[in-house]
């Protein structure tokens, strides 16, 4: 009997282990003023706009290129706005980030719902963001 009670709790273990690689919805926008790809090379969003991906957070690194270079950064494994449960539905983009001038990535609030990018007075201020890339290669 106690060789049948442990299936159980082995099947909710290997479920939450697999729920820890999962994907992250996001939305980014593009405020630096030229194209930005995800995942260099990829397709662009163009200056002014955004665009919906849906990110692998196993490996906690977002590449962005911008005008030949690849900049990378680190993603927080936690977001507080984003914890609750209806955040998601609230503007159907997931987490919303914005990658600026200077190439930090700035967080939005879940409920923004605009199709532009936002003023700074806007964007969330918390612990790890703004983000700033952790490498730079231009070739």
């Amino acid at each position: 009997m106690k060789r049948l009670s442990l299936y159980p709790i082995l099947s909710l273990l290997i479920t939450g282990l697999s729920a820890c690689h999962t994907s992250i919805d996001a939305t980014l926008f593009n405020n630096t003023g030229q194209g930005v790809s995800i995942d260099y090379p990829a397709d662009t969003i163009a200056p002014a706009r955004f665009a919906h991906l849906i990110y692998p957070n196993e490996s906690r690194v977002l590449r962005l290129g911008v005008g030949g270079c690849v900049y990378l950064y680190e993603v927080p494994e936690t977001l507080k706005d984003y914890h609750r449960p209806d955040f998601k539905f609230r503007a159907g983009r997931g987490v919303q980030v914005q990658v600026e001038k200077d190439f930090s990535i700035d967080l939005l609030p879940a409920s923004y719902v605009g199709e532009m990018p936002v003023s700074p007075e806007v964007v969330l201020h918390q612990d790890g963001f703004p983000l700033r890339p952790i490498a730079k290669k231009c070739g």
